[in-house]
């Protein structure tokens, strides 16, 4: 019988739970996040020998992590600012006069806005969103060319564009929001290719985690 009433209560207090959280409200508040997931715009590996020497590619493992700030300006609707760090490509050439290697990555500056889709009250801890984002995409590129002396380059390029996204947020507390997203990068391309490639559009996927305040 004691066993049964402790079972009953504490089935009694995880509904209360359920229920607190899925009433709350998130209108007002702000969110700050981390995210970290893949994308699949990968340069394929490659290796040519030419005049100058031998060139080696080795294409990134699709890596992007990132933060973001988030406000609801009421209860559906989200204004949002993120930074994200794209592995892009790292290039290895040998020839007689030295070695030479170069490091790339992609920054996407985006802002925007999520919707979250209406649900019942007793669902409001699950919340699927759609969203879209506008900004730049900031390419980096260092090269270090190693031989008689030792020198070391570095540029950028910026472009303009926008990722439409989709996913679902869970709420597992008043102040823990943790999410799963699929967008889509759409940009013009770089003037000047960065890391073998002047466009890193494509698909990816990202996992995040905010405290909400």
């Amino acid at each position: 019988m004691i066993n049964t009433r402790a079972f009953l209560a504490l089935m009694s207090l995880a509904i209360c739970s359920t229920a607190t959280l899925a009433a709350q409200s998130l209108a007002k508040r702000h969110q700050l996040e981390l995210r970290i997931g893949g994308w699949s715009q990968v340069t394929d590996s490659r290796t040519s020998v030419g005049i100058g020497g031998v060139t080696t590619s080795v294409g990134s493992n699709g890596f992007i992590g990132g933060f973001a700030y988030g406000h609801w300006l009421q209860e559906n609707v989200a204004f949002r600012i993120s930074v994200g760090l794209m592995s892009a490509n790292m290039e290895v050439q040998a020839s007689g006069l030295g070695v030479s290697t170069e490091f790339a990555g992609v920054l996407p500056v985006l802002f925007g806005m999520r919707y979250f889709f209406p649900v019942s009250s007793d669902e409001r801890q699950f919340r699927p969103f759609a969203g879209l984002g506008v900004g730049m995409f900031v390419g980096g590129q260092e090269s270090v060319r190693a031989g008689f002396t030792t020198s070391t380059t570095s540029r950028t390029e910026t472009a303009v564009g926008g990722a439409p996204e989709a996913g679902i947020g869970i709420l597992l507390g008043r102040s823990v929001l943790a999410t799963v997203a699929f967008s889509y990068n759409l940009m013009f391309d770089f003037e000047n290719p960065i890391g073998g490639s002047s466009n890193y559009s494509g698909p990816q996927m990202t996992l995040g985690l905010s405290y909400i305040f």
